[in-house]
């Protein structure tokens, strides 16, 4: 069987890994847009999460599998058509993520700088999307909205000093664009309920570590220890709720602040005698629904950064769903012989593992529903590739990339991430 894999991120590799197990002969053609293969790990993962960027060693293994091809600086829909990889392999697989922004709908936004956290994240972790990205941290507050770990990450990206990246990948010029942040508050805004944050624990316990940021709750504590107080509450609703309120325990003489605002929803943004704020609708809980109030707050800010969900960048040929969050599909199938995997194919939520069961359930489908008519597959697609000089970057030409990057990395760092397309390039060249 032959199978093409569009994108080489975690559901991208689960499934690479399905199918190897399942049928060891299979011969696995992956195509990234990018230079380097590993997707979100490589470039969502915040860079002080080394562990959790691990995983890579197992996707490795994989990718240096004989019967597996790997293709980078290809981008299906532009470089080569969706259509082509149909008529050329056995089944394609759509496992490109979702890599773009959900948008905010709140009036008057282009008054200040709004950044998507795909955008953010992927300028810090040296994404050759957004290294361009350049935010101005010469500003007070920064507004941070939505309450899940992605939010905390970019919280404490922010608030970080140089040493508590030691170990890191971070990306050098975002480590000195932040260390000449003017930043006092960092605002993380929920438009629920401390109980309804999706944060981990792990995650929302590092607030408290910080150097030069206390972690401060603006929500009544009575109203957590209510929480606390009830019969049936969720493990993990229990750990948040009490690392919430150990926040109001800590003694420190920082002044700066990463502030946590729960029930309120972004309105607009207005301009007073030459100063934006982000009007906050305040709620309220009437029977365990959230119900706007006449109440409002206004947060001075002249940057902003959305972490409320992603959605698919759109391939020519494949059906989104209304708002672009996952190509439409029923059970893992787009149509004839193409389907999909991970969060192009759903709600993109969850951790790295999670797409893990999909793609073992998708390999299992795929086998039991297609028969394999397409024999050389990858010679046709090189043949393709050579008549239309179309140039990409193989396995082993990110072996070279990857040992570049390490043996290049600063002192008290893990890598130094190449970012512009053409300097690598370049150096593959040498």
């Amino acid at each position: 069987m032959n199978i093409a894999i569009i994108g080489s991120g975690p559901s991208a590799f689960y499934t690479v890994q399905s199918f190897l197990r399942e049928n060891p002969s299979t011969n696995i053609d992956v195509f990234e847009k990018l230079p380097a293969p590993f997707g979100l790990v490589r470039y969502g993962v915040a860079p002080d999460h080394q562990k959790t960027k691990n995983i890579i060693r197992l996707f490795t293994k994989y990718l240096y599998e004989n019967n597996v091809n790997y293709y980078g600086n290809v981008e299906i829909g532009k470089t080569i058509a969706l259509e082509t990889l149909s008529n050329i392999y056995d089944a394609v697989v759509v496992s490109s993520g979702a890599p773009e922004d959900k948008n905010l709908s709140i009036d008057n936004k282009s008054k200040v700088k709004i950044y998507g956290s795909a955008q953010f994240v992927g300028w810090y972790n040296g994404n050759p999307i957004h290294s361009n990205l350049s935010p101005n941290f010469n500003c007070k507050n920064i507004v941070i909205i939505g309450n899940g770990n992605v939010a905390l990450d970019c919280a404490r990206v922010i608030a970080k000093t140089k040493e508590e990246f030691y170990e890191s990948d971070i990306m050098e010029y975002a480590l000195s664009a932040l260390n000449q942040s003017s930043v006092e508050n960092i605002y993380i805004i929920g438009r629920r309920t401390p109980k309804d944050a999706k944060f981990t624990i792990s995650e929302l316990r590092e607030m408290a570590d910080l150097k030069l940021y206390k972690p401060e709750v603006d929500y009544d504590e009575k109203e957590m220890l209510k929480v606390l107080e009830s019969n049936d509450i969720d493990t993990k609703v229990k750990k948040n709720i009490e690392a919430l309120i150990d926040f109001k325990k800590i003694s420190t003489d920082n002044k700066k602040k990463v502030i946590f605002k729960f029930l309120s929803t972004p309105s607009k943004v207005v301009n007073e005698d030459g100063i934006n704020y982000l009007i906050l609708n305040k709620n309220k809980v009437i029977e365990n629904k959230i119900v706007s109030t006449d109440t409002i707050e206004k947060i001075p800010t002249d940057l902003i950064i959305t972490a409320i969900g992603y959605r698919v960048s759109p391939i020519e040929g494949l059906e989104t769903e209304p708002n672009n969050n996952f190509f439409v599909n029923k059970e893992g199938h787009i149509k004839e012989n193409i389907y999909t995997s991970g969060w192009a194919s759903g709600a993109s939520v969850g951790v790295i593992g999670s797409n893990k069961i999909g793609a073992s359930l998708l390999v299992k489908k795929i086998i039991s529903e297609v028969s394999p008519n397409k024999n050389n597959a990858n010679n046709k697609l090189l043949e393709y590739f050579s008549k239309n000089s179309i140039s990409y970057l193989t396995k082993e030409d990110w072996k070279k990339i990857d040992q570049i990057e390490i043996e290049s990395a600063n002192e008290n760092f893990t890598r130094n991430k190449l970012v512009d397309i053409e300097s690598i390039n370049n150096k593959l060249r040498v």
